[in-house]
């Protein structure tokens, strides 16, 4: 399997703007170019491992939030699928999808009941 560098630099921008950080302001928090980090993010350069952990820090969220859409295994991706969803929201908005989660799956499993 091959890392999609355009999704992964798509993912890469939208945590970039969650965050509120230009280009150049997550250019000098990683020690990157401007350039650089758009290169990234249009996926005209392949990033090193280093890099992407950088950048992931610099961002406040996991290298595996980043590439999740390259992970193969099921259990990972609905785990990241679920935290992405939760990335971004307020505690609030946190608590009432959870519990919507929760009710959903008490929904499902009782009607294997």
């Amino acid at each position: 399997m091959t890392i999609d560098y355009e999704i992964l630099g798509r993912r890469i921008k939208d945590a970039r703007k969650k965050a509120g950080l230009t280009q150049e302001q997550l250019a000098s928090a990683t020690g990157m170019s401007q350039q650089h980090i758009g290169n990234i993010e249009t996926a005209a350069n392949k990033l090193s491992l280093q890099a992407l952990v950088d950048i992931a820090n610099a961002l406040d969220t996991t290298t595996d939030a980043l590439l999740y859409d390259n992970l193969t295994s099921a259990v990972n991706s609905y785990d990241l699928k679920a935290k992405a969803i939760l990335d971004g929201c307020n505690d609030q908005e946190k608590q009432s999808l959870v519990h919507l989660m929760e009710e959903i799956r008490d929904a499902i499993m009782g009607s294997k009941a």
